[in-house]
């Protein structure tokens, strides 16, 4: 009796443990898409050069998204600030009277994937960005292998290049370990503060084979991500199916024992 009582008790409470994780999961998934539905339309308005009408749209997506933010366990500490951080470069991007196209679009673009990056389990927005990236930092590659290389040529094509690395940058910290991204800082750190070095430049075209390799493991693993179930959605359906396995058995073994005890009763 006791056993099944300790049964049922723990169903309930892990069954209550996914009902919570369940409605928190759906809270946060109708925040986000609101959030996605003005960012959308930001980036659309940017895109158009209505600058003016990009900042309302993102003025208007800052106070829902303060009120989404004000609700405990939806975000994380990692994603309030990513989406705090790109939110105000991307206002900042818009604002003022003298406005760079290019850089509006990157910093809108860049906020529309922290946003995606953090409610999409799979095919997030940003690896949408692997041709771009990856043409201009081959363009990079091939500066700094020429004979004889030019800094000049080298720097604009390096810059070109991390200009769309920038825009992708915080999505990556969302979805890959520290580390993984630690790494890849490192090289690109030495690859712009030796880049006008002829001393260091074998180490440069060493260095920039190994970000060439990163990079593409990158965006690799994030396909490989895309045909993956959701983790969670099997977690979930193995722990009912073990839960309702474990009750049943606790039930029979119960029945048994009752069973038992009423024909003892009997003799």
């Amino acid at each position: 009796m006791k056993l099944f009582k300790g049964l049922v008790i723990s169903a309930v409470v892990v069954a209550w443990f996914f009902f919570l994780f369940d409605t928190g999961f759906a809270k946060q998934a109708d925040e986000l898409k609101k959030l996605d539905q003005l960012a959308d339309e930001a980036l659309q308005f940017t895109l158009a050069e209505r600058y003016g009408d990009s900042l309302k749209s993102l003025q208007q997506l800052e106070s829902e998204m303060n009120r989404a933010l004000s609700h405990p366990y939806l975000f994380s500490m990692d994603e309030v600030r990513m989406l705090q951080l790109s939110l105000s470069d991307a206002k900042g991007a818009l604002e003022g009277e003298a406005i760079h196209g290019e850089e509006a679009v990157h910093a809108v673009m860049k906020f529309r994937f922290v946003l995606d990056a953090i409610g999409s389990s799979y095919q997030p927005l940003w690896a949408d960005m692997e041709d771009r990236v990856m043409g201009a930092f081959h363009a990079f590659q091939d500066s700094a292998r020429g004979e004889p290389a030019s800094e000049r040529g080298m720097e604009e094509a390096f810059r070109r290049f991390a200009k769309l690395y920038d825009v992708i940058y915080p999505s990556i910290l969302l979805d890959f370990p520290a580390e993984t991204v630690k790494n890849m800082d490192a090289r690109v750190q030495f690859i712009e503060t030796h880049i006008g070095n002829p001393q260091k430049r074998d180490e440069l075209i060493a260095e920039t084979d190994l970000l060439e390799a990163d990079l593409r493991s990158l965006f690799s693993d994030v396909k490989e991500d895309e045909a993956d179930p959701s983790l969670w959605w099997v977690i979930i359906s193995t722990g009912g199916m073990i839960l309702l396995a474990l009750s049943y058995a606790g039930y029979r073994k119960y029945r048994g024992e009752k069973k038992r005890y009423e024909k003892k009763q009997n003799d």
